[in-house]
Formats: C-alpha cells, structure tokens, sequence
C-alpha cells in the first residue's frame, strides 16, 4: 500500500465520521423534539391529575364543613331542649333564693376580704356583709 491509498483511506474515513457525526446530530436533536412533546404531554396529564386530586379534596372539606354544621345545628338543638326543661321549672324566687346563697358563701368562705351587697326585702334594701360572719351589719 502506498502513501497516496492510504491518505485517500484516511479522507474517505474522516469524510465518513463528519457524516456519521452529522447525522448522530440530526438524530439528536429530533430525539430531543420527540422527548419534549412526549414530557409536554405528560406533564399536561399529571396537571389533569393534581386538578382531580383538587377537585375530591375540595369535595372533601365541603362535606366535612357540612358534617360539622350539622354537628354544631344538633347541639343547639339539645342546649334549647335542656333550657325549655330548666326553664318550665325555674321560677324567678328560685333563681334569687340561689343568688343570694351564692354570695353568701363566697361572703363567708374567707378566702377572700370581700364586702357583697345582697339584696333582701321588697324595698330592695342590702344587707352588708364581710368576710368576717361574726360581724354582720344592718342599714
């Protein structure tokens, strides 16, 4: 073999890298085309998707909101039956008379120097008394 078909060999394989590497090119970068519509079209499916999981949780906190207002409708319902109970047995005398045992107590517990006005008799007029039971005084 000779240097002139060797050189010639040298070219033509040269020539045929170029080619190749052109065409690897090309093919690279259709390749590339073709993965970008392909993730274009997946990450418009997974949008789809989160939008649905959205969408069910959303439904979810709607029920569960209604859920609890009906919770909350029956316990108003079962506070407005107990006060209709208490209140067909409630008289005004009753409520005073435990008015008045009330300060008296905390009147008397000592735990506290605290005077209480307590009113007694039609004319309203306070009895007084202190922290000390001993000493009660009258206007």
């Amino acid at each position: 073999m000779n240097e002139r078909q060797t050189m010639k060999r040298l070219i033509i394989a040269s020539a045929l890298g170029v080619v190749v590497l052109i065409i690897g090119g090309f093919g690279l970068v259709a390749a590339g085309k073709t993965f970008h519509r392909y993730q274009v079209r997946a990450d418009a499916e997974n949008q789809v998707r989160v939008y649905n999981i959205q969408i069910r949780q959303q439904a979810q906190r709607v029920k569960i909101a209604k859920q609890n207002a009906e919770i909350r409708r029956q316990d108003a319902i079962g506070v407005r039956e107990a006060q209709d109970e208490i209140a067909k047995t409630l008289t005004p005398l009753y409520v005073q008379f435990e008015m008045t045992e009330a300060l008296k107590a905390i009147a008397t517990s000592g735990s506290n120097n605290s005077t209480v006005f307590i009113p007694a008799g039609a004319a309203g007029i306070p009895l007084i008394s202190n922290a000390n039971p001993k000493k009660v005084e009258q206007p």
